[in-house]
């Protein structure tokens, strides 16, 4: 196996096409596909499935993609190492975040930062909370920015506060629709149980904290729309097709003035956010500065998981409130023709993307 090999690898899966690639890389396509097929051999697998569209990469293929990238990365960066004029190379601390924070936080903190560590190169992922502390428990990360719940035995903690919070002391889930669902709401809060029988939009990972809540008000929640990304929750909302349920922080994400948001209540549903790392690992010195940074910005010590944190003055999940299984969820009733009603709507397909 050649670098060579490699760069004509990358290519043809950035493209599906080795006439693409080869076009991209301005060799000619006989050798390119010699190469494929020596790697192909090296290896004793198939690294694409050769179909009409063009050749789909196997779950082998993606393997060899992701560590060809740490390859050449990885070269790259002993290249300005050895090229680099100053007594000590840069620094790299690398940060998985929730894309809530990569938005609106993470750019204000590496500003920050570098004006006083300009000899430190931060690289920033954008992934979801459980890809997160799977990069964590890889080591491939050195801190991760997520969203409760997480196991927090298992990792260092510490809270992160939101300036964009405002009058909200802490994050909490929040109602977001067309206002057409919300008549006879005129305050800025709706209780949880008012929310029986209109059609919601949750993410996966909320799913079975929220029934909890709503078990213990005394009803299932209607949950027509699921999925991994809470950009497509906002498109639904927009698009008229439920109530998305999702964290305040998140919802500031929407760019829609119609609609109308609304903090749950009775009770509170709690949603922080915390920067976590591996309590196994020790972090370097250039990664705690950072995290002292944070700190400063979000308030010293917030509940910290490096002691006992105290508890928490938002309501937890019943204990009596087990979570439900899939087929107890009521089934979502028919969109009535005519004005907007949240009395109901029709069933869209399940969202399968990944964050």
């Amino acid at each position: 196996m050649t670098l060579k090999q490699l760069e004509y690898f990358l290519a043809i899966a950035e493209t599906g096409s080795i006439t693409q690639a080869a076009e991209t890389l301005h060799v000619s396509q006989p050798p390119m596909s010699l190469q494929l097929k020596a790697l192909e051999d090296e290896f004793g697998v198939s690294l694409f499935d050769r179909t009409r569209r063009g050749l789909a990469i196997t779950q082998s293929g993606r393997l060899l993609e992701q560590r060809a990238q740490e390859i050449f990365e990885l070269i790259d960066q002993t290249i300005n190492e050895v090229r680099s004029k100053t007594a000590s190379p840069k620094v790299e601390i690398r940060i998985g975040t929730i894309n809530s924070v990569s938005n609106r936080l993470i750019p204000s903190w590496i500003y920050n930062y570098e004006s006083t560590y300009p000899n430190v190169d931060i690289q920033v992922s954008e992934a979801s909370t459980t890809d997160i502390l799977f990069y964590l428990d890889e080591h491939r990360i050195d801190l991760g920015i997520v969203r409760e719940p997480f196991n927090k035995a298992r990792y260092n903690y510490r809270q992160i506060h939101d300036e964009a919070l405002g009058s909200h002391q802490s994050d909490c889930f929040v109602a977001l629709a067309d206002p057409g669902f919300y008549a006879g709401f005129e305050e800025d809060t709706i209780p949880l149980s008012e929310l029986r029988d209109f059609p919601l939009l949750l993410h996966r990972r909320y799913i079975s904290m929220f029934t909890k809540y709503c078990r213990s008000c005394g009803f299932i929640p209607n949950i027509i729309c699921k999925n991994n990304d809470v950009m497509s929750l906002l498109s639904w909302a927009k698009a008229g097709i439920g109530i998305a349920v999702l964290p305040y922080s998140s919802s500031l994400l929407n760019t829609d003035s119609r609609l109308v948001r609304k903090d749950i209540i009775d009770p509170v549903i709690p949603s922080r956010i915390y920067v976590v790392w591996d309590k196994e690992v020790e972090l370097s010195a250039e990664a705690e500065h950072f995290l002292s940074l944070i700190s400063q910005k979000s308030g010293k010590d917030k509940a910290s998981g490096e002691k006992r944190s105290k508890k928490s003055d938002m309501p937890a999940p019943p204990a009596d409130a087990l979570p439900l299984k899939e087929e107890e969820a009521p089934a979502a009733k028919a969109k009535p023709a005519g004005k907007l009603s949240g009395r109901g709507t029709g069933n869209p397909p399940e969202q399968k993307s990944e964050t």
